[in-house]
């Protein structure tokens, strides 16, 4: 339905039970399976990069709802400038998504465009490197000449790659007039764990930790949402926003740590059980800091 030619769909299964195969190859897309316990968030998507034949990629997540026709041709426009080798989408809350993970879109996903680039770093920390690979296009010369995304890692692959791309002197366009639906309703046990995730895979970007100013987005966070909550008269979910935060700092915090926690506990504690399962082997792999 797109209004751009998309020249190939590849679709990535890692062991699906619900005929997600069959249905891919019924359309046409070209189908690449691998064993679950193989999965990773930057690996997976790098195996994908290297089989495709466009000058540009987009990656996409199966839960991810171009919210137009329009939408790709939006998400790629900005890639006709030289120095941009990636532009990500703007992410709206689906139907019947709860008022916290709304705002959240509303927080991380506004609804003007910005080009991002290393004299942005200073003033904004580290939401000069966010980026989505919920939707996300990327010019593939200067996606293989910088190395890929990095790999093995349990998340943040896509902020990871635009550190990278930052420091290396190109820019990242946030396109907000590219929307896609795409929304959760973690539980708090979920949040805590996803954020375990993101803690530890920040844990080798010393970049980011100098800029982050983590704590500081943090309650600018939680203001501005209690203040939307009040707004929309939502009142029974003031609660929510100081335990969602609560877990939230708690998992980023122990994710930091995660050395200094015992292999056999971790899996338990991230949302990307597999790659913990793994992460004895994946320790042996060398990757480069950021």
């Amino acid at each position: 339905m797109q209004t751009v030619q998309v020249q190939e769909v590849i679709i990535v299964d890692s062991q699906s039970t619900d005929g997600t195969t069959e249905i891919a190859t019924k359309f046409g897309a070209r189908v690449l399976n691998i064993n679950k316990n193989e999965f990773d968030h930057g690996g997976t998507r790098n195996l994908a990069a290297a089989k495709a034949a466009g000058d540009v990629i987009i990656f996409m997540t199966q839960d991810a709802i171009p919210a137009g026709k329009d939408t790709l041709k939006h998400l790629t426009q900005p890639l006709a400038e030289p120095a941009i080798i990636v532009s990500y989408a703007r992410q709206l809350p689906k139907e019947g998504t709860k008022i916290t993970d709304r705002f959240l879109r509303l927080y991380n996903y506004p609804d003007r465009n910005l080009v991002k680039s290393k004299k942005d770093i200073k003033t904004m920390g580290i939401k000069a490197f966010q980026n989505s690979n919920v939707c996300a296009a990327y010019r593939i010369k200067e996606f293989k000449q910088l190395g890929g995304l990095p790999a093995p890692i349990v998340s943040n692959e896509d902020m990871l790659f635009a550190v990278r791309a930052i420091l290396a002197g190109y820019k990242v366009s946030y396109t907000a007039t590219a929307c896609v639906f795409h929304s959760h309703n973690y539980s708090y046990i979920s949040l805590f764990k996803r954020y375990f995730d993101i803690g530890a895979s920040l844990d080798n970007a010393p970049i980011i930790k100098l800029n982050g100013q983590s704590e500081a987005k943090g309650m600018d966070f939680i203001f501005r949402q209690l203040k939307y909550i009040i707004k929309q008269h939502s009142y029974l979910y003031i609660p929510s926003v100081f335990l969602e935060a609560c877990f939230k700092y708690a998992g980023y915090k122990l994710g930091t740590r995660h050395v200094l926690i015992p292999q056999t506990w971790k899996k338990y504690l991230g949302l990307h059980r597999v790659y913990w399962q793994n992460y004895a082997r994946y320790k042996q792999t060398t990757s480069t800091r950021i």
